[in-house]
């Protein structure tokens, strides 16, 4: 039977919801306000009872329509209107309980003599018309600090209800909270949502040091995943050896392998405990929602299952498509660094053809991986991993250097293409010494500026900061082209085009491919060959495979075109110019 999203009544007002540390959920000190409820007729004693009050406190009087009392801190209600706010005033001290919530009433002598037993179930305190300002004054001052003491007992209480005493992190009973909080806003956003148990192996600091080395390690521990951990997770200790971690909804899976890495990195370095130099090697579950569990106690159980599959520094997870699809990219990963030690990757070219009479006007560099078997390795299967790792910059440096080496070898000898082009991504870009290092392989193979030209998708451009914006303003006015792949899937915006040092507009292969036939498509390519007119830019055409998309894109005055009409990518020593 599934396990309801339920647990004990525990997030009191007065605790920060989103509180991880005792500083973090210092109990709100709520009687600060001060906020009076007067409930009296239009008289004598409303008028000194709102006077008064109004010197020192907010006072709130609802109106004839009202059904329903607003929060308060104390009411203070005449005898003659007690019997219309009766039911309020019960319900309004019951949404408080257990905290304290004072009702003061004003009555005549002859109600004190003879009905007070009757408001005994609602009032806390009286005083007695002709009002005595000076004891009126003392007896409410009284009840609000009451109430005040009442509020910081039960933020108090609530704390130590909801976190764990070693190390000020929200226990498991906060954590299931948030975390189906958390369920509820993935099902809304309808996106996954990861959820991590890190065990760290105490049971041995327990024999060897005791409970305080024990609480010491867990204080230690905490600490230093707090340190490794973005801020806006939601970390919580569960058990002696377990913590949990919420992610935002929509995370990506390479970013929880990422905070897996940095879990691992817990492993790096001992922590002191007591004097003691102490080792720890975690182990990482994780569940899926919705993929594992349709709720969040059954996610939960779940990322403790797959802990309990964990046996080496790998995370795993419940599901085994998710836990091939993570092994998958780890393992990429690996390979890629092995890639670029041991120089596996090669570059291959694809000529660019002018399409009024099919004259090669450029190339196209696109790297391919080699593994050690002699099997290619197609660039969609492992970029995705290399930019999300940062391994890209690496990589786009590589081409880079390459390609310019390969254009400074075709210039030696004859009809050498007129530009060659390389894929730069944001990363690269973000590189503070990108522009530098751009001029400088420029230079060292002694090749003109316009003879590169630098290729950058839309979502990078979309992205691109102020700072980085002048890099490639440097880099334009120094001679490089810089050309908007797979122009028209992206973020297609007109404003981008005018602040961005653009020379040329590349269509999108799934444009082209149908172009001949497809309406839709010839409304967008003849957008982007208008738009590119009226912006000066040069156009090209990816993907032509027919002679029959050539002659339709030349009718338009699209100016180059690349595809396999013209020419497959092939290695260097293959490529004729």
């Amino acid at each position: 039977m599934a396990q309801r999203d339920t647990i004990p009544w525990v997030c009191w007002r007065g605790l920060s919801s989103g509180a991880t540390s005792t500083e973090e959920s210092t109990p709100v000190d709520e009687s600060n306000s001060k906020r009076v409820l007067l409930l009296a007729r239009s008289g004598g004693n409303r008028e000194q009872l709102l006077a008064h009050l109004q010197q020192h406190y907010t006072v709130i009087e609802p109106d004839e329509t009202t059904h329903f009392l607003a929060s308060f801190d104390l009411a203070v209600v005449e005898a003659p209107t007690f019997w219309q706010w009766r039911h309020h005033l019960i319900e309004a001290k019951r949404r408080e309980e257990p905290v304290f919530l004072p009702v003061m009433l004003v009555l005549s002598q002859r109600d004190v003599r003879r009905r007070l037993k009757a408001f005994w179930d609602v009032v806390d305190e009286f005083v007695v018309a002709p009002i005595n300002r000076s004891e009126f004054t003392e007896r409410a001052a009284m009840l609000l600090r009451t109430r005040r003491l009442a509020l910081t007992q039960r933020a108090h209480l609530a704390y130590l209800v909801n976190h764990d005493r070693a190390t000020d992190l929200p226990n498991k009973h906060l954590f299931m909270d948030r975390l189906i909080n958390a369920v509820r806003d993935a099902t809304v956003l309808d996106t996954k949502l990861y959820m991590m148990v890190v065990h760290i192996p105490l049971a041995r600091i327990l024999k060897s040091l005791g409970h305080h080395g024990l609480e010491r390690a867990a204080l230690a521990c905490s600490v230093r995943l707090k340190a490794l951990l973005a801020e806006e997770l939601s970390l919580a200790r569960l058990t002696t050896e377990e913590w949990g971690l919420i992610l935002r909804p929509g995370t990506p899976l390479d970013t929880v392998l990422e905070l897996c890495r940095r879990i691992q990195m817990l492993a790096e370095e001992p922590l002191m405990v007591l004097g003691e130099r102490i080792h720890f090697s975690p182990r990482i579950g994780i569940g899926v929602y919705p993929d594992d569990a349709s709720n969040a106690a059954n996610t939960l159980d779940c990322a403790i299952a797959a802990l309990s599959q964990a046996k080496s520094e790998q995370p795993v997870f419940y599901s085994r498509t998710v836990q091939h699809q993570a092994l998958r990219h780890i393992r990429t990963e690996a390979r890629l660094h092995q890639a670029l030690d041991e120089a596996q990757f090669e570059l291959w070219y694809q000529p660019q053809v002018r399409l009024s009479d099919r004259q090669q006007v450029g190339v196209e560099a696109l790297i391919r991986w080699r593994l050690p078997c002699g099997s290619l390795v197609s660039p969609k299967d492992f970029m995705a991993v290399a930019e999300s790792t940062g391994l890209i910059r690496d990589i786009d440096r590589w081409v880079l250097k390459h390609a310019c080496e390969a254009m400074r070898r075709w210039r030696n000898g004859n009809n050498p293409p007129k530009r060659i082009s390389v894929n730069v991504s944001a990363e690269d870009i973000k590189a503070a010494d990108f522009a530098e290092v751009v001029v400088r392989i420029l230079d060292q193979n002694q090749l003109p500026p316009p003879t590169l030209e630098l290729e950058l998708t839309e979502t990078t451009l979309f992205e691109i900061s102020a700072e980085n914006l002048a890099k490639l303003n440097t880099l334009r006015e120094y001679g490089v082209s810089v050309a908007i792949d797979d122009f028209g899937t992206g973020y297609s915006s007109l404003s981008y085009l005018h602040r961005l040092p653009i020379t040329t507009l590349k269509i999108d292969k799934a444009f082209v491919d149908d172009v001949t036939h497809n309406l839709t498509n010839q409304a967008i390519t003849r957008t982007i060959v208008w738009l590119a007119k009226n912006f000066n830019l040069e156009v090209i055409a990816e993907g032509i495979e027919t002679v029959e998309q050539a002659r339709y894109l030349k009718s338009l005055e699209v100016h180059t075109g690349q595809g396999f009409l013209y020419g497959h990518p092939v290695p260097e020593t293959l490529f004729h110019q």
